[in-house]
């Protein structure tokens, strides 16, 4: 089931640009974006110039002045549910979005989707807990997932030296156990 949250052009500018950092993912200046967020304030924005900058943040146009936000983290959350039950990730429940805790959402991504999914991880958690989950549930896992907990130490979360990094985690959580 998909549900729509449904928004005016004026409130989906207004959430847009609430955020920080929200030109980001749009491949737009700061410098620009600033104008376009000045402008929209003193209600001197053209409603063709906030169309164009809905479409180019991510936002669809779903009826006519009604726009949905598809950064939405209630949504982001859904698809990805989606899919990983698509991958049979969940094969020992029958499991909705409030039932999983936030570690198991991020675990399960890492573990069965792919590098975009990944990417809209960082849309709805921070990094710091991604990071942690990461730690404390991957990289215990061993050399069945070595070479994933390798390719995410060094794409996402910036690690010089991703090997031995792991293999000092790794060595932790052995004399942890013992």
């Amino acid at each position: 089931m998909y549900i729509c949250v449904m928004l005016t052009t004026d409130q989906a500018i207004e959430k847009l640009v609430r955020r920080r950092g929200w030109y980001r993912d749009s491949g737009m200046k700061g410098s620009t974006a600033r104008v376009y967020k000045k402008r929209f304030i003193e209600k001197k924005l053209e409603l063709d110039s906030q169309m164009k900058l809905l479409e180019k943040c991510g936002y669809r146009l779903v009826r006519q002045m009604k726009w949905e936000d598809r950064n939405s983290s209630e949504i982001i959350k859904r698809e990805l549910l989606r899919k990983l039950r698509r991958e049979n990730a969940f094969w020992y429940s029958n499991t909705s979005t409030q039932e999983i805790s936030e570690k198991e959402l991020i675990e399960k991504v890492l573990l069965y989707l792919d590098i975009g999914d990944i990417d809209s991880l960082f849309k709805i958690y921070p990094k710091k807990l991604i990071k942690e989950t990461w730690k404390e549930l991957l990289i215990p896992q061993g050399p069945a997932f070595y070479k994933l907990n390798v390719l995410y130490a060094f794409l996402y979360f910036d690690i010089e030296d991703p090997e031995r990094y792991i293999r000092d985690k790794v060595r932790e959580r052995l004399i942890s156990i013992q």
